[in-house]
């Protein structure tokens, strides 16, 4: 967690509001509070790089199951977590039916309720550097991957998609965590080779693009086991 991360507390009770700033902003947050949904709206629009909500269900005017699908509409990528009241089971299912990443019953114990929101942070993150990689690779996708067929001549063949369905096939497994691994490993070694092949095998502009310093750039190559030398380019003599 960090100063740049913004979350938004949303509960009608100030000492709740209180109690949760206070131990979100020792964890390094940025914490906003606002004591309804309309309120929390205001805030929304003005402040778009808000990560995380963390909402009361039971709120005067909108409750905060209307207020989290609302949210889950028009800020897709947001996520919410839902405080329901003791035994509420019901509204806490219906609640991320509609895209709450989690629900926390009142009253809740503390580290469970950070624990959650480490949870769902992360997933953000996840998601963002996801969103990354994939507008990277679609800026890339004209490139293609390089086929040595002559000692001085470069030639290019299509790059290779990625079968889904071929691996749960492998596998023989349907299990999302699993497969969800697999296809960002090899998204990522696709990424990697990408931008090597766009910068003629130089290591130190490739890890420039991605936005890495060069000694994790060089860790990531090792990991997935590619050679940036296969993708340098090399000019016919004069």
């Amino acid at each position: 967690m960090n100063t740049q991360t913004i979350v938004l507390i949303v509960d009608d009770e100030e000492a709740i509001r209180k109690l949760l700033k206070a131990r979100f902003e020792r964890e390094g947050l940025t914490v906003m509070t606002a004591n309804d949904a309309a309120e929390a709206g205001a805030v929304l629009a003005q402040n778009r790089n808000i990560s995380l909500i963390v909402s009361d269900v039971k709120m005067p005017g909108k409750d905060g199951i209307t207020f989290t699908k609302e949210v889950k509409e028009q800020h897709k990528g947001l996520k919410v977590i839902v405080m329901t009241g003791h035994g509420e089971k019901s509204t806490a299912i219906q609640a991320l039916r509609i895209g709450a990443s989690d629900y926390l019953e009142k009253p809740f114990d503390m580290e469970e309720m950070t624990h959650a929101v480490n949870r769902a942070l992360k997933e953000r993150t996840l998601e963002k550097e996801n969103e990354t990689y994939a507008q990277n690779v679609v800026q890339l996708s004209a490139v293609a991957t390089p086929d040595r067929n002559t000692e001085n001549e470069l030639t290019y063949v299509p790059q290779t998609s990625i079968d889904v369905d071929t691996w749960s096939d492998k596998e023989n497994t349907s299990s999302y965590t699993v497969l969800k691994k697999k296809w960002s490993e090899a998204f990522e070694k696709e990424y990697l080779t990408q931008v090597l092949v766009k910068h003629g095998g130089n290591v130190t502009a490739a890890a420039k693009e991605a936005a890495v310093d060069r000694s994790n750039f060089l860790r990531l190559l090792r990991r997935h086991q590619i050679d940036a030398s296969v993708y340098r380019v090399t000019k016919k003599a004069a």
